[in-house]
């Protein structure tokens, strides 16, 4: 079963939605889709906020998905993990970082 780490992130203080998205899919983007082990790599810019329409606390998500938990944890402790962390440190800003296990509900399920 496939294992993905799934990140919601704000922007730092100083910088707008716009330049955080184009940093995210840019730069950031550049470092993290070479992780050894990324099966798919999908970023979702937030374009509407249920819960706080006026402020919305949160600019973007990120889906990175492996085949395994070993695979994650092999990308985890690679330099290209080290270097893709490197961008983000002292950015301020807030993130939520999860690893899941991922079903797909729209798949039909098998009676067999």
């Amino acid at each position: 079963m496939s294992v993905s780490m799934v990140v919601l992130a704000s922007r730092p203080a100083d910088w707008t939605h716009e330049q955080f998205t184009i940093w995210w899919r840019g730069p950031h983007a550049d470092a993290a889709r070479v992780l050894p082990g990324l099966t798919a790599y999908r970023h979702g810019a937030v374009t509407k906020d249920y819960d706080n329409p006026e402020a919305p606390g949160w600019d973007g998500h990120a889906v990175l998905t492996f085949a395994d938990q070993a695979a994650l944890d092999a990308a985890f402790a690679s330099p290209e993990w080290k270097a893709a962390t490197a961008q983000t440190k002292g950015m301020g800003g807030r993130r939520i970082i999860l690893i899941t296990q991922e079903v797909d509900l729209l798949v039909e399920k098998s009676d067999g």
